[in-house]
């Protein structure tokens, strides 16, 4: 019988990322979690309503079993099961972001090789945590690559205060996943620009494509209006590079802040991912480590320093499996090669 894992969650950053992957490496390996001081580096620390709908989607993925679990409960215990059901519905009954809810589950249903859909209803588009469109058009390319037969679609939209979005993941079998190597970037070859306004007027949208158009050149605009919730804002720039490297920057709108400045701040982020001139960004760098761990090695070229969120990722993988993860400099540039295996 293998050892349970003992986590503290408050190690790291201390928050949401140490309980979703020590989850997912709870399924994948078969050991029991134990975890204490969830998200203990928070302001609000414990489980909150999409942490709870993580540890659910967890336990019906395989059948598992968990410690009662309450909002603002700090210690967990898991026990992964072998029964894999093919449909799962899970709510997370606030606008807590079920992209996450997806993150939880998304790697562990690749690893069983068994078909799952999922739907989760809660917030797609959240401050704090990737957006669909991240996910769809960053990530998931990379699982693809690595051999996951995945798709994700947006059924309906989700954005804060109200929530009520909802995705569908599907996994299909015979998608094990193999090493992968992203250190090739390249020059823009396609671009990409999404405001959405939720019960806002349409030109808040209108003037962050203008600031598109005017830093991007020609990008392809998209302008989503929503009713019947928010009121919200957001605003989402991605390029495409030749070597097929995707990027996608987030801002969200506050009130009494210009549209134009919404713009900027994405299109800011978006203009640094390109001076470092790596084809893997932070986000993504924090999200393929789960993947090339589980899968027994992989390679990625990142700007340094990598953040705290992929260290502590670093430290959780580490307790459940014996993969070797190095960071090495490339010569005297600010580039790190990461080399999982």
């Amino acid at each position: 019988m293998r050892l349970p894992v003992d986590i503290d969650g408050s190690r790291g950053e201390g928050g949401g990322q140490v309980l979703r992957t020590a989850l997912a490496l709870s399924i994948v390996t078969g050991r029991r979690l134990r975890m204490k001081r969830i998200r203990a580096g928070r302001k609000r620390p414990g489980l909150h309503r999409q942490h709870l709908a993580c540890v659910e989607a967890a336990a019906r993925l395989c059948g598992g079993a968990t410690s009662a679990l309450e909002l603002g409960a700090q210690d967990l215990t898991f026990t992964p099961g072998s029964a894999w059901p093919s449909e799962l519905a899970i709510d997370i009954g606030s606008a807590g972001s079920a992209m996450l809810v997806v993150q939880t589950i998304l790697v562990p249903a690749i690893a069983a090789g068994k078909p799952v859909r999922a739907t989760i209803t809660g917030g797609t588009h959240n401050p704090l945590s990737p957006p669909f469109d991240f996910l769809d058009r960053v990530f998931l390319p990379r699982l693809r690559a690595m051999g996951g037969d995945v798709a994700l679609a947006l059924d309906r939209h989700g954005v804060i205060p109200d929530g009520g979005g909802q995705v569908t993941l599907e996994v299909r079998p015979g998608g094990a996943l193999r090493p992968i190597e992203i250190v090739e970037g390249g020059a823009v070859v396609g671009s990409r620009a999404i405001a959405i306004v939720a019960s806002l007027p349409r030109h808040i949208a209108e003037r962050e494509l203008a600031v598109a158009r005017e830093r991007l050149g020609d990008p392809r605009g998209e302008i989503v209006e929503l009713r019947d919730c928010g009121p919200t804002n957001l605003f989402m720039a991605e390029v495409e590079l030749a070597s097929g490297a995707r990027e996608l920057c987030t801002a969200h709108g506050r009130k009494g802040y210009p549209a134009e400045d919404v713009a900027d701040d994405a299109l800011d982020d978006l203009e640094d991912y390109l001076d470092a001139g790596a084809p893997v960004g932070e986000m993504l760098a924090d999200q393929l480590l789960l993947p090339m761990a589980v899968a027994g090695g992989g390679r990625f070229r990142t700007a340094g320093p990598l953040s705290d969120h992929a260290t502590t990722n670093i430290d959780t993988i580490r307790a459940f499996l014996d993969v070797p993860i190095r960071i090495e400099p490339v010569g005297d540039s600010a580039l790190l090669d990461v080399i999982v295996g």
